[in-house]
């Protein structure tokens, strides 16, 4: 476990889970680990963290969690709808990466580098904005597109992450039953909104209303009202 280490070097990886659903929260995660532990994160087959299995994931998260420092932000949705009044999703995930990144510089004490997965179109401006909100500013910060699929560090902040929401929604799915994965592309997750509206009249708590889906769902159960009594009254 990392501790107090002033002359370790440690690495930092930061990511997120959950950034485009229509359901369940944004979660962002950290780790920090020694540099020289970087191999056994190799060993294990982060690096890979797209094709693992849900199990796999789990156990992982478990060892990751024994190798280093674990930090997660979890954003729900009725507070991603708030904050989306006044900033975009770039800015919010900024924040949050910086809120992660603080809390560890806060709390280890080492020379620091820091790889997170850019979620903006400029990747190096990305890393100076976050750069920007860091306490300290000497730790070398690397944002890259698609970081996760290159750096084990950041593989294993996005395994993190993804476990935390999967977590998450499971916990969804035992009170509102099958919700699908939450994504608008998954029709799961569409069936549910579109009943779920059609019967209450309005959206459940776990949607994020200020989506482009939850919007379009709302708009098309009020026209199929309108129409349903337009037909009633012929």
């Amino acid at each position: 476990m990392v501790g107090k280490m002033k002359d370790k070097k440690i690495i930092v990886g930061i990511d997120e889970a959950g950034r485009g659903p229509v359901l369940g929260p944004m979660v962002v995660a950290g780790v920090a680990i020694e540099e020289d532990k970087i191999k056994e994160l190799e060993d294990l087959g982060v690096k890979d963290s797209k094709q693992l299995t849900k199990n796999r994931r789990k156990k992982l998260f478990r060892l990751i969690g024994e190798m280093g420092k674990i930090k997660t932000i979890i954003i729900e949705p009725e507070k991603l709808d708030e904050l989306m009044k006044t900033k975009n999703l770039n800015k919010i995930e900024l924040n949050a990466f910086s809120k992660i990144a603080n809390g560890f510089l806060k709390e280890i004490e080492g020379n620091f580098e820091i790889y997170v997965d850019a979620c903006s179109s400029n990747a190096k401006a990305f890393a100076n904005q976050l750069k920007a909100k860091m306490i300290d500013k000497t730790p070398k910060i690397i944002a890259e597109h698609k970081a996760d699929e290159k750096y084990p560090i950041v593989s294993s902040a996005s395994i993190i992450a993804k476990v935390t929401r999967d977590e998450i929604i499971e916990h969804y799915k035992k009170e509102y039953g099958e919700i699908g994965s939450g994504y608008p592309s998954d029709p799961k997750t569409i069936n549910f909104l579109k009943h779920y509206v059609g019967e209450f009249g309005e959206l459940p708590k776990i949607a994020r209303k200020s989506w482009k889906t939850s919007k379009r769902i709302l708009e098309e159960n009020k026209e199929n009202k309108t129409k349903t009594l337009m037909d009633y009254m012929k």
